[in-house]
């Protein structure tokens, strides 16, 4: 089964605007056709902007629903280790975020693609799926 890891701004578009790509993605979860995962980094990111309480209530509620990726021991010696040569054109935590969809074989779904650049071997996530 397809794994897509949902970007920051994803969800912080379902929150803001109870649209985007989450809910065509969570339909295709419903349909057995990927699996959805948070990274813990994204976790993050989420809890320090700014939302009010309907927005942080709707936060814990889809916390729930996906599987999250933790930054552990393991995934910050494979991004370290990736980054170790390379001088960085992206925010930190979105390398981070992209080398996890890198690490765990995941498509990466965001509208943010240009956050993105330069990260090797990164798949992102399009809505084209059929059983």
């Amino acid at each position: 089964m397809d794994k897509v890891i949902v970007d920051t701004d994803v969800v912080i578009d379902f929150l803001r605007i109870n649209a985007g790509l989450l809910p065509r993605i969570t339909e295709l979860q419903k349909n057995g056709l990927c699996e959805v995962y948070v990274s813990s980094i994204s976790i993050m990111e989420l809890f320090a902007g700014k939302m009010n309480a309907s927005e942080l209530k709707m936060l814990y509620g889809l916390l729930e629903y996906f599987k999250v990726v933790s930054f552990d021991r393991e995934l910050a010696q494979f991004v370290g280790e990736s980054k170790r040569d390379k001088k960085l054109t992206v925010p930190f935590a979105d390398y981070i975020i992209g080398m996890t969809s890198v690490y765990f074989g995941a498509e990466l779904a965001t509208r943010n693609k240009d956050h993105f650049k330069g990260i090797p071997k990164l798949k992102f996530f399009t809505l084209k799926r059929t059983k």
